[in-house]
């Protein structure tokens, strides 16, 4: 008698854990399949108001701590990684074109922005011509275009002569779209001691 009441149980026990474990993986694949989902954004959510077509912003007019016109404006901005896929532009260099798209929206005029880009360590490539860039990564530098979108504005980008040299790149492979800069340690203490605002990017 106790063997069948054993067993009785035992097959009550296991559909209920049976019937839990199975309601527990639906729950987990509509979470899974919630969180995978690509959202979607209602047309002109996302805008680029100056850098045309890179680093995309979300503006909110009545965000606290935007910009101000007649102030110094001056930043400069490091950026130290190659993050991502090298066929696509620098996330340094986007995360910069965000800064000046949010800057500009909030009223800034561009000829009063006073920003200076700091590029060194694995970053460096993103600075080599095309010629040379495609002798590396089979493809045109992406970054090029938002570089000239920037300098459009009055953004100068400037890369470390001591990485340049570190990777075995002879200085003419740089862009010229690109500014010489001794170091970028040196760059970036030299501004901030004139006052620059320190953005490591």
């Amino acid at each position: 008698m106790r063997s069948a009441v054993s067993y009785a149980l035992i097959a009550i026990v296991g559909g209920f854990v049976g019937a839990t474990v199975s309601k527990s993986d639906d729950i987990y694949q509509r979470v899974v399949s919630h969180f995978s989902a690509e959202p979607t954004d209602p047309e002109g959510f996302w805008s680029t108001p100056a850098v045309e077509g890179y680093g995309k912003i979300h503006y909110e007019p009545d965000a606290a701590f935007k910009p101000v016109v007649g102030l110094s404006n001056k930043v400069v901005f490091q950026i130290t990684k190659s993050e991502g896929d090298m066929r696509r532009p620098n996330l340094g260099l986007e995360r910069v074109a965000r800064v000046v798209n949010l800057y500009i929206a909030s009223g800034v005029p561009a000829d009063q922005l006073h920003f200076v880009v700091s590029v060194t360590g694995d970053a460096t490539p993103a600075m080599l011509d095309n010629a040379h860039f495609q002798q590396f990564y089979k493809v045109d530098n992406p970054n090029l275009a938002v570089i000239s979108e920037m300098n459009k504005l009055g953004v100068k980008v400037s890369v470390c002569d001591q990485s340049v040299a570190f990777h075995h790149f002879p200085k003419e492979w740089i862009d010229q779209s690109v500014i010489h800069a001794l170091s970028s340690p040196t760059t970036v203490s030299t501004l901030e001691n004139q006052g620059y605002a320190f953005l490591q990017m």
